[in-house]
């Protein structure tokens, strides 16, 4: 889909938000979908420490496959990560390379603590258009006490020499963003010193983040707790998350599954978009109060301050994303 098309979606999603339409016709402009539900980090803030075995695996590449012949023309962008680490499926690089041959933009975010020589290699082949690093800290110590079992000096190691690649090539792509969430108040000079070391590298901007609760599943003195303004979430009328396994669901909020849609398996995505299990949800997401389904009613991202539907603090990049970033 290219900038002019998906920009006339943009519309089409907003006046059907505003509206509080229950079925959409058009399919969602942007999707989560998983390579794996795997990690080798056991960070502070995530919640796939708490998953069984039996939960995880790899998301098959004829599936993924399927998933982007039904998408193209229709969607905007994926997201080629949920729950885990994407670096760990050993054919990432060919499922990026084929959304983008199909013209759908991929974005990935990464602990880069695996973004070895080939592995950038094989990205910056591969067609991807967003790479977001995951990197909580300005320090070792602060950095090794929430990204736990990953090493400071190695990471950055990897994200310096990924940086450094990209120049030598002289690439344009893929957009590079340094995610950071702050657990607890930085200066602005302490950001300014630690991103110093990035100096005359490509990287394109630096996003803070603060936590959220994960539709409930995680709590945090960072998160907010304000209920006295709702805000319906746009995610019904946007977009989708699927797992690795082919589950369907409305919203990367809920971590664990609870409110499936279906499964790509079983039955196409358009169907699963405007099925009544979605059509209830965006019923819910009418009213006045908070929804009643679980886990949107748990959810901390309803309760933000926003505009137009979008928390405040998301307008920006949002806007970057979906309207001035680079095609």
């Amino acid at each position: 889909m290219n900038r002019a098309k998906h920009v006339t979606q943009l519309s089409r999603i907003f006046f059907s938000y505003l509206r509080r339409k229950k079925t959409c016709n058009y399919y969602p402009s942007r999707l989560w979908i998983e390579p794996t539900n795997r990690c080798n980090l056991r960070c502070k803030m995530c919640l796939n420490k708490e998953l069984s075995q039996s939960d995880f695996g790899f998301m098959d590449v004829d599936m993924f496959k399927q998933i982007i012949d039904e998408l193209t023309s229709h969607s905007y962008d994926i997201y080629v990560h949920h729950r885990g680490e994407s670096l760990l499926h050993p054919r990432l690089a060919e499922m990026i390379g084929y959304a983008h041959s199909n013209k759908i933009r991929t974005r990935l975010h990464t602990n880069a603590t695996l973004l070895d020589k080939d592995k950038s290699e094989q990205l910056l082949d591969s067609g991807l258009d967003f790479l977001s690093f995951s990197f909580d800290g300005y320090s070792k110590e602060e950095y090794e006490s929430i990204r736990i079992k990953a090493n400071y000096e190695d990471t950055l190691k990897n994200i310096k020499n990924f940086l450094t690649l990209k120049k030598e090539r002289g690439a344009s792509k893929p957009y590079v963003s340094f995610t950071v969430i702050e657990f607890k108040e930085h200066s602005p000079k302490e950001r300014r010193e630690f991103l110093k070391q990035f100096d005359g590298l490509p990287l394109n901007d630096v996003r803070i983040r603060k936590p959220h609760n994960w539709g409930g599943s995680y709590e945090d003195p960072g998160v907010n707790k304000d209920k006295s303004v709702f805000l319906p979430c746009t995610f019904p009328w946007y977009s989708l998350t699927i797992f690795w396994d082919g589950t369907v669901l409305p919203c990367p909020q809920d971590f664990f599954g609870k409110l499936k849609l279906g499964n790509v398996k079983d039955a196409p995505i358009f169907e699963i978009w405007n099925s009544d299990k979605m059509i209830e949800l965006r019923t819910n997401m009418t009213k006045d109060s908070a929804p009643l389904l679980t886990p949107c009613n748990e959810c901390d991202r309803i309760y933000r301050k926003g505009f137009l539907g979008i928390p405040l603090e998301g307008i920006k990049p949002f806007l970057k994303d979906n309207l001035f970033q680079k095609p």
